[in-house]
């Protein structure tokens, strides 16, 4: 047998005889790997996949060279009452105590403690935000294709091929899209450009479905509404909820950690997003860059302008040349004297 092969035998001996949670991937979204169902809390994870048979693994999981997830928040031996909370305890356990066989191999599985809120390594504790950065950075652990450049970690001989052609590119050098000379950092990036900018194509299938949607975004909705996914994350601080674990991690980041890390050299105020600082800075240089279309106002925050525009909803004075319009005849007025000088204004009315 070679290493694959002894690997999914010693996946499938643990998975049959203890608690851990098998489970796959996409972005940040976990699948159960017997009946492929989407969750977003690790929590509702591990009590869905207990619903399951776990000798029915080996027939619904192929042997590949990926390497399988596993979360070990709970490990525990499914043979008798032994609490059991170190992989390598159990596998101790089932050979000493119950009788069975494993093949002498170290790392045959990635282990994960999944939350919904902190995600570390087991190995050195390393935080990550999200669980695809935690799974690149297992690598430096249990990677097996060692880059002889730089000594970067991978799990895949792949992925090692695609990092090491990197280092045979001048320095500068990105990926352009040869439509519209657009730079990107990868190619996957600039697929993704190609087909949802200029092919046109859809690019993110539903996965429980034939439909295929532009962005990631509306795959989500499209589980949510369509087969019922559910999709959450409450704040453990406040009432609020989202759809989106960024949109949680920004709301947690700004609103309870109070991140922030731009700075303004004149007053020493400090803002969360460098846009925010940017429109902070009028206040000191007197830069008015926000323009009304429709009457010519300018602000100098984004945020008076959009209150401003709320005074155009309900237009009753369009110019008969240009289209503009305004809420009252007066601002017609001014806007024909100042933009359409000399023209009779009773041929401008409604």
């Amino acid at each position: 047998m070679d290493r694959e092969d002894k690997q999914f035998y010693n996946t499938t001996t643990i998975i049959e005889n203890s608690f851990v949670c098998p489970f796959e991937t996409s972005f940040s979204d976990y699948h159960c790997v017997y009946c492929r169902e989407v969750f977003t809390d690790p929590k509702e994870l591990r009590e869905h996949t207990l619903t399951h048979d776990p000798n029915t693994y080996k027939d619904l999981v192929r042997i590949n060279k990926k390497m399988p997830q596993i979360d070990v928040l709970k490990i525990d031996c499914r043979l008798c009452e032994e609490k059991i909370d170190d992989i390598d305890n159990f596998k101790s356990h089932i050979i000493n105590v119950h009788g069975k066989y494993l093949f002498k191999i170290k790392n045959e599985v990635l282990q994960f403690k999944l939350t919904v809120s902190h995600l570390a390594c087991i190995v050195c504790n390393e935080t990550f935000g999200y669980f695809h950065a935690l799974r690149n950075h297992m690598a430096v652990h249990y990677g097996s294709c060692i880059c002889d450049v730089c000594g970067a970690h991978f799990f895949e001989e792949r992925r090692l091929t695609e990092h090491q052609k990197s280092h045979n590119k001048r320095p500068g050098i990105k990926y352009l899209c040869k439509e519209c000379g657009k730079e990107f950092k990868s190619k996957n990036g600039r697929y993704l450009h190609v087909a949802t900018m200029h092919k046109k194509e859809p690019t993110y299938q539903c996965g429980k479905c034939e439909a295929v949607f532009f962005t990631y975004a509306l795959r989500c909705r499209h589980r949510k509404d369509v087969h019922g996914e559910k999709r959450e994350f409450a704040c453990d601080h406040c009432d609020r909820s989202y759809d989106n674990r960024k949109s949680w991690r920004e709301h947690n980041r700004r609103a309870h950690l109070k991140i922030s890390k731009h700075k303004c050299d004149i007053c020493d105020r400090m803002f969360y997003l460098p846009c925010q600082l940017k429109e902070h800075m009028t206040t000191h240089t007197g830069e008015r860059n926000f323009r009304c279309e429709y009457c010519g106002k300018s602000y100098p925050r984004l945020r008076a302008l959009r209150l401003h525009m709320k005074s155009h909803s309900d237009n009753k004075y369009r110019c008969g040349i240009c289209e503009s319009t305004f809420t009252q005849n007066v601002s017609l007025r001014n806007h024909v004297k100042k933009q359409h000088q000399g023209l009779d204004m009773e041929n401008l009315r409604n």
